[in-house]
């Protein structure tokens, strides 16, 4: 079947199957990777938001260091994500992200059995000759990691320069870990990763610390929705960890219903799906890592003049936005790292569309960033979903209740009108402002007057702020 035919009948699939209720735009992803959707989704009941969130992310790690784009002059980047999957207990975030990286963790089957051979021939060689050997000890080469210490992680990237993944089931575990045992290491790692800053690893044990120039790590993993304000509550938002995550969750906590279909009792179709997935990471985990004599990543594409043009207006248009808003503590720290986000994005996408067979490794496309870009909004809709649910969720009944009598910019005085209506002291109004506020369900425009933080559109409000 050719692209153009299989697009049209992605669109005729997409609509019988309902995915055209779904906010995320699946259809910035080339024609292979709609049909391999359409098809999961139909004959595994996938969550399409899951679905396609754990491709990226799967996606980005087979990539690995293989391929970096240039944001700007000299800045560059590799396309690793931090994605975290949120949704009620259920609503089937496990099986779609352990699907998709199941050609993954073929390749790590395959690597371990190999190092155990090596390891069984290295251990003989040794015992034959007492020690006086000079064969190299074999290594272990895996990308996923879901149970470690933060200096068994560095240990395995080390191992494996070209990347590495920490896949989670449930997330929050690990960031409990994280901080209960290991004084935030692990998590510094993950800040100094995301901005592709070296580390380095020093033990008394090892006389030679562990130095990763050019560090890889994607991080994706599931969380229930009653346990998200977990990750905001532990600091993670002030050390600007929170801003490079992507988060993911579905308008719509429906169950989806299970179906029966001819095709799904032949095996035939969903069996085609999976092979054209596996056919895609094969072809992305074909390209070659390699690093130069001074240490740098050769392959590196830039984006074309229109995608340039189209990137930049973009984010000069946020930068606008914020220069714009006059009470600094109004101003948002995510927005400043929406541009790595959509290069990383854009860089997924292109790589994908090569593996598809759909364009080329020459640069990065107008359609791939114009597509980057949209996912990012997806991701930041899902981003304001989650601070409305856990604002909600935080505060008191009856701050909520204060909250419902009063328009959407009021002043004291009517808040204190409106506790006469609850027949509460003017104390307890002014605690439950407190309250509000504290969870980002108002914030003051100035003195004695307040404004409800709507989370619906972050540009309406930006907007407003200017005109404080």
């Amino acid at each position: 079947m050719g692209i153009r035919q299989l697009d049209i009948c992605n669109k005729v699939m997409a609509q019988a199957q309902g995915i055209a209720e779904s906010d995320f735009p699946i259809d910035v992803f080339p024609a292979k990777v709609r049909y391999v959707i359409l098809g999961m989704v139909r004959h595994e009941n996938f969550k399409v938001e899951y679905l396609a969130a754990a491709m990226l992310s799967a996606t980005a790690s087979a990539l690995g260091n293989t391929y970096n784009i240039r944001v700007k002059g000299h800045w560059t980047t590799n396309a690793a994500l931090y994605i975290i999957m949120v949704g009620r207990p259920g609503l089937g975030k496990t099986p779609p992200l352990e699907a998709v990286f199941r050609p993954l963790r073929k390749r790590d089957c395959r690597a371990l059995e190999k190092f155990k051979a090596e390891m069984a021939a290295y251990q003989n060689t040794m015992k034959e000759s007492k020690g006086n050997n000079d064969m190299d000890r074999p290594v272990l080469r895996r990308t996923i990691v879901s149970d470690f210490t933060p200096e068994a992680l560095m240990l395995t990237h080390h191992n494996c320069p070209r990347g590495i993944t920490i896949l989670a089931d449930e997330i929050m575990g690990m960031f409990n870990s994280a901080n209960r045992y290991n004084n935030g290491q692990l998590i510094e790692q993950l800040l100094s990763a995301w901005s592709n800053s070296a580390i380095d690893v020093t033990r008394v044990s090892n006389p030679i610390p562990i130095h990763i120039e050019n560090p890889c790590i994607n991080m994706v993993g599931t969380t229930q929705t009653r346990r998200v304000h977990e990750l905001l509550k532990k600091g993670y938002e002030d050390n600007g960890l929170l801003d490079r995550i992507l988060f993911v969750m579905p308008k719509s906590y429906l169950v989806p219903r299970w179906t029966e279909s001819e095709e799904e009792d032949t095996g035939s179709n969903p069996a085609s799906a999976w092979r054209t997935w596996e056919a895609i990471m094969e072809k992305v985990f074909s390209l070659d890592y390699e690093v130069n004599d001074a240490g740098n990543i050769p392959h590196l594409i830039g984006m074309e003049a229109e995608a340039k043009r189209v990137f930049f207006s973009w984010h000069n248009n946020t930068i606008e936005r914020i220069n714009a808003i006059r009470d600094e503590a109004l101003v948002e720290s995510r927005p400043m790292k929406s541009p790595v986000q959509v290069a990383r994005l854009a860089l997924v996408l292109q790589i994908l569309s090569y593996a598809c067979g759909e364009s080329h490794l020459q640069f990065v496309t107008t359609t791939a960033i114009e597509g980057a870009i949209r996912l990012n909004d997806y991701f930041e809709a899902s981003y304001r979903r989650i601070r409305e649910y856990v604002a909600n969720d935080a505060c008191d009944e009856p701050s909520l209740e204060l909250l419902t009598l009063l328009k959407d910019t009021f002043t004291t005085a009517e808040a204190l009108d409106a506790g006469r209506q609850l027949k509460v002291t003017e104390r307890t109004v002014m605690n439950y402002l407190k309250d509000l506020a504290r969870n980002r369900l108002i914030h003051k425009v100035r003195q004695g007057v307040y404004e409800k933080v709507s989370y619906t559109s972050v540009e309406q409000i930006e907007d407003e702020n200017c005109n404080v």
